[in-house]
């Protein structure tokens, strides 16, 4: 039995490092870097102790920009806490992790009016899954890829027709200006290109000129645009992603109402491959040839990448791989067609643009510093093979002997921040049960005091409090004055006792004396000399407290 369906496997390998733009960073205050490597987190899975509380809260309350560094500051400050509590770990370039440390909680730039400007220090994401957060090749990018190829080749260079935009071009190429219905790209599936290992590094992406800039003296200018860091999938990385491309054959459907006409569908892989091979690896060499003229490139890099190629030639030309280039930075040329492409190329403040057909002027490479000169890669180049071919043993070798990430390390890294935070979390558990516990015991004892001092007598109360207030001293003294502080309070109590019509009992005076006894040499002072002590017992009349 037939079937319209016909899925091939696939098995990419990254050749150079890739960035899909997601429309998601990671942020000073959901990331910190240590030691080369970005552990991401949710901050609200932390456990903070009071005084980090109170340290955030503080920081977020401060005005403008000051807020923004101060927060910074309080999660670097806390990197070991949160690394604990990450749910991803990524490496990172040697020259990110500096700019990091060097400008986390910093000034950017100073405005007019006295504003600073804080260092946001954003990343921006590789398309990832939301739940794992490794990163993929969404299905969308490797199918527009193709697409771009494809249509390469049945233009073959020609230009264009009158004052065709983009998509009448593509109508034309495809004969689907009937509608949607008739592009055979509506025949082809392709899905997302995943894999459990996939490895990622954050990296600078900076920006060059093809060709030597010079001045009005001669001079060669160090002409670099801005840089900026990116998370992107590490190339070198064999058959590190699957996915899988449908071919939809509409077996016994020719209805040209409904489909695209059979002479206009795409046979398959074998097909697509050559087109694209045919569209990408011109501009590979081309490309190789610039970084290789600019210096951009190691040589040793450049010869691999050279060898690799023409050991993979006779497969190429075959249809049996298909070289590929997306994601951001895939250049103009990578992505319109020979003979209809027209670039904008702005310049100067005040001068109008000018439009190019050969491509962009300028060329964006992976960086391990944002001032990088050498040493640099291209962005975005794949082969794609089907899954089930087998292993190419001279793809495998070149894999092998690219630079390997840390990836083991890494994990090994995050499990053991895990743990410390976990152990940092139980202990600060324990702490906050103890403090609970123990409030809750002071204020059972301070109730319990409370019911026993509603029961005392007037006269036991007044006793109470002024023991109470001798013990607040805590080894301070009052001076010998008696009119004023405990002394004077002293005296007031002994002449209350002794009064006439005073309603104080024999017991209570009694155990007024026992307390100004025991309680007055230790927070009066003076009255651990004997002459003094002698002359105050007097004047308190303890004797005629205690009815002697």
């Amino acid at each position: 039995m037939k079937t319209n369906i016909q899925p091939t496997a696939l098995a990419l390998t990254p050749l150079t490092p890739i960035h899909i733009g997601c429309g998601l960073d990671f942020e000073p205050t959901n990331y910190v870097i240590d030691d080369g490597v970005l552990y991401h987190f949710e901050p609200a899975r932390a456990t903070l102790t009071k005084a980090d509380r109170d340290a955030l809260i503080a920081a977020v309350n401060r005005r403008g920009d000051e807020a923004i560094r101060d927060v910074q500051r309080f999660f670097h400050a806390r990197m070991a806490l949160f690394a604990g509590v990450a749910h991803g770990a990524v490496e990172v370039a040697r020259g990110v992790a500096v700019q990091y440390d060097r400008r986390i909680g910093q000034v950017a730039q100073h405005e007019s009016g006295g504003r600073r400007v804080a260092n946001l220090l954003e990343i921006e994401r590789t398309a990832h899954h939301p739940h794992s957060g490794i990163a993929y090749v969404p299905g969308s990018s490797l199918k527009g890829a193709i697409r771009t190829a494809w249509l390469d080749f049945l233009n073959g260079g020609r230009g264009k027709e009158r004052e065709e935009r983009a998509q009448d071009i593509e109508k034309r190429l495809l004969n689907s200006r009937d509608g949607f219905h008739a592009d055979p790209f509506r025949l082809i599936r392709v899905a997302d290109a995943i894999g459990a290992h996939v490895q990622a590094r954050i990296v600078f992406a900076t920006n060059h000129k093809k060709r030597l800039v010079h001045d009005k003296d001669g001079r060669v200018v160090d002409a670099k645009g801005p840089a900026t860091r990116r998370e992107t999938i590490t190339g070198g990385q064999h058959r590190a992603l699957t996915g899988e491309i449908r071919f939809d054959t509409l077996c016994g459907i020719e209805d040209p109402r409904r489909t695209p006409a059979p002479a206009n569908r795409i046979p398959g892989f074998t097909e697509l491959a050559q087109a694209c091979n045919r569209y990408y690896l011109p501009r590979l060499h081309n490309l190789l040839q610039t970084l290789s003229g600019r210096g951009f490139a190691s040589p040793e890099w450049l010869g691999s990448m050279q060898k690799l190629l023409a050991d993979l030639q006779p497969q190429l030309d075959a249809g049996h791989l298909m070289l590929l280039r997306v994601g951001r930075h895939s250049g103009a040329e990578s992505v319109t067609l020979d003979g209809v492409r027209s670039i904008k190329i702005m310049r100067g403040r005040g001068q109008q643009p000018e439009y190019s057909s050969e491509g962009a002027k300028t060329v964006w490479l992976a960086a391990e510093h944002e001032n990088e000169r050498s040493g640099m890669l291209p962005f975005g180049w794949m082969i794609v093979e089907q899954a089930a071919s087998g292993s190419i043993a001279s793809l495998q070798a070149w894999c092998a002997k690219q630079p390997q990430s840390r990836i083991a390390a890494i994990r090994a890294e995050l499990e053991t921040a895990r743990a410390r935070a976990a152990a940092e979390a139980e202990r600060t558990r324990q702490l906050d049960a103890e403090r609970k516990a123990q409030a809750e015991a002071e204020a059972a004892e301070q109730a319990a005091r409370a019911a026993a001092f509603a029961q005392l007598t007037p006269q036991e109360k007044e006793i109470a409090t002024f023991v109470t207030a001798c013990a607040a001293k805590d080894g301070r003294k009052d001076p010998l004055n008696p009119g004023n502080g405990l002394y004077a309070e002293a005296l007031r109590l002994s002449k209350a006792a002794l009064a006439e019509d005073t309603a104080w009992s024999d017991a209570n005076r009694l155990q007024l004396a026992d307390v100004l006894l025991e309680w007055l040499p230790k927070v009066i002072d003076k009255l651990d000399r004997k002459d003094d002590w002698k002359d105050a017992r007097k004047k308190l009349r303890l004797a005629a407290l205690r009815g002697e």
